[in-house]
């Protein structure tokens, strides 16, 4: 008989095993040990509220009958819409009080959509609802928001109950929907700052001057000009000279970094307003709030002119920003939201809004990294009090969670952090990137593992499915490599949802872009030449330092992660590796900010130098496999010392 041929095709290897992953039990956060201060449900719940949002959006975006004049202009179309969100909240938060039921007075999701967006701003929320007494309230229904997180579904429902309403409508006196809403919210009524008639004033007109509009001006009868520059100056005079406290002190000058109330603060601050001589020169004003706009000929840059002999710059910037229209918050919350929306419309594209996406177990090892890094996270800022590092998405989705839960969050930074730690979404682009650089080294120092991995999502596979690629990738090796192309990495790209691009230093920004944009078009040539493909279809040419998110994975036998984010008891001597360059062998395929061992994960034979290869700006020895050719430095094809993205 014959020898039977082999088969034609190799037979099938098994599906690897699915990922194993245990949170522990506690976080070593400072010097103190913690719970998990956010849950993986809860990530879900935050996730669910961002799906509708997006919902809201797409309806908006798509209506082209919602409004005349804007039936072309999509994007104008959302902010006249966000707008009318903010003046609903506005009313919403005037009419809650102390003892309402919470449940039957929950807001509908436009509005859910403006509060989420006030509580990202946690410095701010929290001063407003402790400084301005119409607000107080607010802070009593966001003690119940760790309850909303449990039920989302009391937020984002379509069929509320009637009582829930009933309720709003009667408060508020508009429809609940806010599609109904907005065929009848067509004016805001504003005081004017010089004979305090009431107008209403259109949001929309023809000639780009509504409220909702960027050009925004009206004319009182009594011939006063009234712009949102005139209106919030308005609103800082009355507030100099309010004397009934909480709503007496300046916005800006009472929540520090170590007090959420600085009373001693806010007094010497008022203080050094009160003495400016200029504001309270005597005219023939009828009370003193007119008298100190005349006095300023109603014109905001003559009060920072006055203000600036008794205020250090950056302290009256803060304060003055806070008074930019004649809203009762002290931000501007339309612009707010649309910062946002780039956060929202990144956890779309990257399928974690979707219902069910997490839903099997090997999926939720994301958003456990997700608890993981985020508690890891809190840790480098509580070990770095003055240093400023910047999130990647799967971190960010972690802290915004905690920031829903105000006073918690409020409670926890202080106990494990040592500070207040606010959230600041408007970073210059610049600023940005130099600060995720350090960001990168940083983790990299203090954990010995990648802070960031490249390689965007491809469509089709769950999540799981492609975290199994760590198993199967390297098997031979005792840390198997994330490979190039797997949902597992995409979170760990920084955020840039708060990226400002500032126009009074425009060529200086734009020099730096063009200078980012050369380095990563020669990390891209490196990569072919090594024989890596590169996607140049937009996704993975990485300009900003943002690209996507997702948690990084590690796979370890027998290991498991520790409260510090360290792999252990794996059978290596760290979690970036013994002898070479440990992670990523052949080719070493992560992304990081350039820089000594920013992304993390070479050790001996790479002398800790580039750390990881991928698009480093590190050596030219990185990229290859690391080995001895990194020798510790960051120059090569890089032009040097980059320590870029």
């Amino acid at each position: 008989m014959a020898e039977q041929l082999p088969p034609y095709t190799t037979p099938l290897q098994p599906e690897p095993e699915t990922p194993q992953y245990s949170l522990p039990e506690t976080f070593n956060i400072g010097r103190s040990s913690t719970q998990h201060l956010v849950r993986s449900d809860q990530l879900k719940a935050h996730l669910q509220l961002l799906a509708a949002f997006s919902h809201l959006k797409q309806q908006v975006v798509a209506n082209e009958s919602l409004i005349a004049g804007l039936e072309s202009d999509s994007e104008k179309r959302w902010v006249w819409f966000v707008n009318l969100a903010v003046e609903r909240f506005e009313r919403w938060c005037l009419m809650i009080e102390q003892s309402d039921t919470v449940y039957q007075r929950l807001p509908p999701i436009d509005v859910t959509m403006v509060w989420h967006a006030y509580l990202l701003n946690p410095s701010w929320y929290a001063e407003d609802t402790t400084r301005i007494s119409k607000l107080k309230p607010l802070a009593h229904f966001t003690n119940y928001f760790p309850n909303l997180l449990d039920n989302p579904d009391l937020l984002t429902t379509d069929a509320p109950q009637h009582e829930r309403v009933s309720a709003w409508e009667r408060s508020t006196k508009l429809p609940y929907d806010p599609f109904a809403s907005a065929a009848v919210l067509t004016h805001k009524s504003i005081e004017c700052p010089c004979c305090y008639r009431n107008i209403l004033s259109p949001f929309l007109q023809p000639n780009g001057k509504g409220y909702a509009q960027s050009d925004f001006l009206i004319e009182c009868e009594c011939a006063q000009t009234i712009t949102k520059e005139v209106l919030g100056l308005y609103k800082f005079a009355k507030n100099i000279v309010e004397t009934t406290a909480p709503d007496t002190y300046l916005a800006g000058t009472l929540h520090t970094p170590h007090s959420t109330y600085d009373i001693a603060r806010g007094d010497t601050i008022k203080k050094r307003v009160l003495d400016s001589n200029t504001i309270f020169q005597k005219n023939q004003a009828s009370d003193h709030a007119r008298q100190i706009l005349i006095n300023v000929q109603y014109d905001a840059a003559r009060m920072r002119t006055v203000l600036n002999k008794h205020l250090k710059p950056r302290l009256l910037n803060r304060m003055m920003g806070a008074y930019t229209d004649d809203r009762v918050f002290s931000l501007d919350l339309v612009s707010a939201v649309l910062r946002q929306g780039s956060f929202v419309k990144k956890m779309v594209n990257f399928g974690w809004t979707k219902p069910g996406y997490f839903a099997n177990e090997v999926d939720a090892v994301a958003l456990q990294h997700c608890v993981a890094r985020y508690h890891a996270f809190l840790n480098i800022m509580a070990e770095s009090p003055g240093s400023f590092f910047v999130p990647t998405l799967d971190i960010d989705l972690g802290w915004h969670t905690h920031q829903l839960m105000a006073s918690q969050y409020q409670e926890d930074c202080l106990s494990f952090v040592g500070r207040y730690v606010d959230h600041d979404d408007k970073v210059e682009e610049g600023q940005l990137a130099t600060s995720f650089d350090f960001t990168c080294r940083a983790w990299n120092d203090r954990y010995h593992v990648p802070y960031m991995h490249c390689g965007c999502p491809l469509p089709g596979d769950t999540i799981g499915q492609k975290l199994r690629c760590l198993l199967s990738s390297q098997a031979a090796s005792n840390v198997p490599s994330v490979p190039p192309k797997t949902d597992a990495r995409a979170a760990t790209h920084p955020n840039d949802y708060n990226v400002v691009f500032t126009l009074h230093n425009m060529s200086a920004n734009l020099r730096r872009r063009e200078n980012r944009a050369c380095k990563t078009g020669v990390r891209r040539l490196r990569a072919e030449r090594n024989g890596r493909v590169v996607k140049k279809d937009g996704k993975a040419d990485h300009v900003i330092a943002c690209l996507y998110p997702v948690p990084m994975f590690y796979y370890h036998p027998g290991g498991s992660v520790a409260a510090t984010g360290a792999v252990v008891d794996g059978g290596l001597r760290s979690a970036a590796g013994a002898d070479g360059c440990s992670i990523g062998a052949p080719p070493c395929s992560w992304s990081g900010a350039g820089g000594t061992g920013c992304g993390g994960g070479c050790g001996g034979g790479c002398g800790g130098g580039c750390g990881g290869g991928g698009v480093h700006a590190g050596g030219t020895g990185c990229d290859g496999g690391c080995g001895s050719g990194c020798g510790g430095g960051c120059g090569g094809g890089c032009g040097g010392g980059c320590g870029g993205r």
